[in-house]
């Protein structure tokens, strides 16, 4: 039961760091204070909602706050466990910042560097939380740290719905909409230099990739959980 203590403490100090870090970089997008050059697009405010990043982001944050709350629960009552149901939206946001921190180092920063702003550009400021310290802290807390509660492979799935919800509504505004008449630009690149019709294709091979990174994180997980009660 000590170890199990000590990985409940380890998710209630996780879950808080993650809460902090995102309150504060959003709080960041809405400041008039001070003079940004750092702006995508130039959204900022409401708009910077818009970015898959920033919504999946706040998603970890409130199923953070979610497993927090259990984690305060389980350190007064000397237990170890999570509601089903809170588990999997943890392990639905996880999968959702793991895509934003994949698609960053894997393709958005390559193509940062090939423009000459160089690689680590989006690993700057309160970019260095979304992008990638609080998916890393998300990654390391959900596998090791928070009790595994009647997960099955099917249940993987789950991890798909945020990014295909985003897709869906990112497809409208950039394809069906268009900058032009108020909608996105293509601002993750996904067309290929304005190949409108190749944001489907993205789409899917996103959503596959998703599953896949869902797969991986429920087997890694279900494997240590395995080791843990052996």
């Amino acid at each position: 039961m000590q170890r199990k203590r000590l990985f409940n403490v380890l998710s209630l100090i996780i879950n808080l760091a993650i809460i902090f870090f995102t309150v504060d970089a959003n709080l960041y997008n809405f400041r008039t204070d001070i003079i940004r050059n750092d702006l995508v697009f130039g959204f900022d405010g409401v708009r910077s909602f818009c970015f898959f990043t920033v919504l999946s982001n706040v998603f970890l944050a409130i199923s953070c706050a979610i497993v927090l709350f259990f984690d305060v629960k389980n350190a007064v009552h000397d237990e170890y466990k999570l509601p089903v149901w809170a588990f999997k939206v943890k392990f639905a946001a996880t999968v959702s910042v793991t895509v934003t921190m994949l698609t960053v180092i894997f393709f958005l920063a390559p193509i940062s560097a090939f423009s000459g702003r160089g690689y680590f550009a989006l690993f700057t400021g309160n970019n260095l939380y979304l992008h990638f310290l609080s998916p890393l802290l998300a990654l390391i807390t959900f596998i090791f740290f928070e009790s595994i509660e009647e997960f099955g492979k099917k249940d993987a799935l789950l991890g798909i719905i945020p990014t295909a919800a985003y897709s869906v509504v990112y497809i409208i505004m950039v394809v069906f909409i268009g900058e032009e008449n108020g909608g996105w630009p293509a601002f993750y690149g996904f067309t290929f230099g304005g190949r409108l019709w190749l944001s489907p294709v993205s789409a899917v091979l996103l959503l596959g990739a998703t599953y896949l990174f869902g797969l991986g994180i429920f087997k890694i997980k279900t494997g240590i959980a395995k080791k843990k009660n052996s």
